[in-house]
């Protein structure tokens, strides 16, 4: 095996056109460098997120990873014998209680799938009611939560449908137990709790004092939606999720002030929830056919991932296929500036005999002005330059991105001119490696999977996977050198 750190930049792309002009060659001299001095290339990414961007990193598709796989097994009719499904029907057909439906409010697929699912089953809509969790972590993703509870409420459900709405954090951050007692109290008894029909006003409010969508403590809609005995509930989970708290404080509750035997409630979940045995899920996790954890199988790679732990889990939950498991092929480690900065450290993971492929993100796509992105940048310039340095003659280093932003900010905190920074659509990418001259090798195009590829193949040659790095021909070589003997 090969030493190879393939180092990410998310959020850095390719300045377009209208975009505010980041790129330094004086601010980023490291990255200027390589740049000229090695093999580089752009690559094509539609992503805009971590999520999107691992998954594009990890499976090369965003193609059928969440609510059009259950569009389609209803289109197709595929669930008529699912034996689960059976199960809740029996449960809820015909009969009073209420369905209580906890989705992630991440854009119009979701609601357009759960009015599907919803239809499918035959739910009584005046039975129904839908609890938003939201995990939206900028303050500019108020609007488009806006417009899409505007959608819900104009799509087949009614604005009454809705109970409450809270950020993930609540259910998944253990010292957040205040805002999960508030879910305990407006859950069993709703008029104990704030009511928001005017819910823009709320969510104004709450971007108005910088409180993040995912930090929103719970708060009601409507009124009559509380739990009754022999109610069930639906998580409708595709995306990545600890539901474990809620489902313990629905169980047994912190503070209640009507009695309730929730021996008598009943839970299901689109997709297993992990270490969860009270929950019966109608289907089986979606699972990519190709993905990175099982790239790393096969070609026998052991991985270190750095990553923040905000994105730990989408990162996990993307490399292992859309699944809830650990490959024991990667490590995942806490990626900080004191280490990154740190050369002594650095050099330590690089060598470390456990890991042949190091993969390591920062990210310029959380910053809230351009002068904050231009001073990160520079950081991460002192990064790569250390790392240069570390890889010298025994790793080979790679450079690219998974997603490029594409946000209007604050120029500065201390003044309110705006511009917009355009860097959505393709990402640099570069080799530098003495294995890799430019005189001998050049770089094809692809996509974020491709790099990945490309440090695979770069830690064990062997590998079959599509590398970028291509070698010239000795043709090419020929016209290169009269080239330059005719320039002189």
């Amino acid at each position: 095996m090969n030493k190879t750190v393939l180092f990410l930049i998310n959020g850095f792309g390719i300045e377009k056109k209208d975009s505010y002009s980041i790129y330094d060659a004086n601010a980023l001299p490291t990255l200027d460098k390589m740049m000229n001095n090695n093999l580089y290339t752009s690559l094509i990414s539609n992503a805009s997120d971590y999520t999107t961007g691992y998954q594009l990193f990890s499976t090369g598709t965003l193609k059928a990873s969440n609510y059009s796989y259950l569009n389609d097994l209803i289109e197709d009719n595929k669930l008529a014998e699912n034996p689960n499904l059976k199960k809740f029907n029996d449960d809820n057909i015909g009969k009073e209680t209420r369905i209580h439906i906890f989705a992630h409010l991440d854009g119009g697929d979701m609601i357009e799938s759960l009015n599907k699912f919803v239809k499918y089953l035959k739910m009584d809509l005046n039975r129904v009611i839908v609890h938003f969790i939201l995990n939206q972590n900028s303050l500019g993703e108020y609007k488009g939560i806006s417009t899409l509870i505007n959608n819900f409420t104009f799509s087949s459900f009614k604005a009454s449908n809705i109970g409450l709405i809270f950020g993930e954090s609540c259910i998944t951050d253990k010292t957040k137990e205040e805002d999960l007692k508030t879910l305990d109290r407006v859950l069993f008894n709703s008029k104990s709790g704030e009511k928001w029909p005017e819910y823009v006003k709320k969510l104004n409010g709450l971007a108005n004092n910088n409180i993040l969508p995912i930090n929103i403590p719970p708060f009601c809609v409507n009124d009559e939606f509380t739990i009754k005995e022999n109610d069930t509930f639906i998580f409708f989970n595709f995306n990545k999720c600890d539901y474990t708290n809620l489902i313990e404080s629905i169980i047994n509750p912190h503070i209640v002030y009507k009695t309730v035997d929730t021996s008598t409630l009943k839970f299901y979940s689109l997709f297993p929830i992990e270490n969860e045995t009270r929950v019966t899920n109608l289907f089986e996790n979606i699972r990519a056919t190709e993905y990175m954890a099982d790239y790393l199988e096969k070609t026998n790679i052991k991985a270190a991932i750095l990553t923040d732990q905000e994105n730990l889990n989408t990162i996990n939950y993307m490399v292992n296929g859309y699944a809830n498991v650990l490959s024991p092929k990667i490590k995942y480690l806490l990626s900080t500036k004191e280490l990154l900065s740190n050369k002594e450290q650095m050099k330590s993971l690089v060598e470390n005999p456990q890991y042949d492929l190091i993969i390591i993100n920062t990210r310029i796509d959380n910053l809230k002005t351009i002068n904050e992105i231009k001073e990160t940048l520079h950081d991460i310039d002192t990064y790569i330059a250390i790392l240069e340095e570390i890889c010298k003659g025994q790793a080979t280093l790679i450079i690219s991105s998974l997603f490029g932003i594409n946000k209007q900010l604050q120029i500065s905190s201390l003044a309110a001119d705006t511009a917009t920074v355009n860097f959505f659509g393709s990402v640099p990418c570069m080799v530098v490696s003495e294995q890799y001259s430019k005189e001998n090798f050049s770089l094809g195009s692809g996509g974020p999977i491709n790099a990945l590829a490309t440090a695979l193949k770069c830690c064990n040659p062997d590998s079959k996977y599509p590398t970028l790095i291509k070698q010239k021909s000795a043709l090419f070589k020929s016209f290169k050198q009269k080239l330059e003997q005719f320039k002189k």
